[in-house]
């Protein structure tokens, strides 16, 4: 991706990223030092939202890698929905996606709960489900933003999905994900929300990461590689 390679290659992106890394590690507020950072490099709105997104203390990184799983064959999994099909739908949009020093990947796309392609949309739907029939989860709790347009029609769409491929799972629409996700202490988490993973002591399954994959030729931007 041209995207990832400029990310890789630019020396201010590169500067900014470790100055910014330097400042999270002593805890000084995120968004007063993107400001602070992105101003004095002349950072794009884009490489500003990966810092944001992809950059956290080496503390709260360590914490939640150790959370990491690849293994959800027969556990029950609580996906944060929109989170994790809009990720996938950013990296078929050819929106920048890339491994955030966390090791969970995440995306610079800004759809505000806007789909404006709904045939790519309801193909993430189709990757996400193939992925899980061959991962084999117990039971999928999924809970979808309700005031994301058209969200009764992806709720039909997900019930539909779970008969065909008989997967066992509920999708709820709920105003608030992030609420009713902390308060599940049974499953692995799905969802790249730090607000969510901190909040919880879970495990944490990177779905969009295994999705791309296991069907595409990915090589994934990884932020931790301009830190080094």
């Amino acid at each position: 991706c041209l995207m990832n390679n400029e990310l890789l290659n630019n020396e201010y992106f590169r500067q900014g990223a470790l100055d910014y890394y330097y400042l999270q590690d002593r805890n000084y507020p995120q968004k007063g030092t993107l400001k602070l950072v992105g101003d004095r490099y002349k950072l794009s709105g884009d490489q500003r939202t990966v810092l944001y997104r992809g950059i956290s203390s080496s503390i709260f990184s360590k914490n939640r890698k150790i959370r990491l799983t690849n293994n959800i064959k027969d556990r029950i999994l609580i996906i944060d929905g929109y989170n994790v099909l809009f990720t996938i739908l950013n990296y078929r949009l050819g929106r920048l996606v890339f491994l955030s020093t966390d090791g969970i990947l995440r995306d610079a796309g800004s759809l505000h709960g806007k789909i404006r392609n709904d045939e790519l949309f309801y193909d993430c739907i189709t990757l996400l489900f193939d992925l899980f029939s061959t991962k084999k989860p117990a039971y999928l709790n999924i809970f979808l933003d309700s005031p994301v347009s058209h969200s009764a029609k992806h709720k039909n769409t997900i019930y539909k999905a779970l008969e065909q491929y008989s997967i066992k799972g509920s999708c709820q629409l709920v105003k608030s994900p992030d609420y009713e996700i902390k308060q599940n202490s049974d499953g692995i988490i799905c969802s790249s929300d730090r607000a969510i993973i901190d909040r919880t002591k879970n495990s944490i399954a990177d779905i969009p990461r295994a999705v791309l994959e296991k069907n595409f030729e990915v090589k994934l931007f990884n932020i931790e590689d301009i830190l080094k």
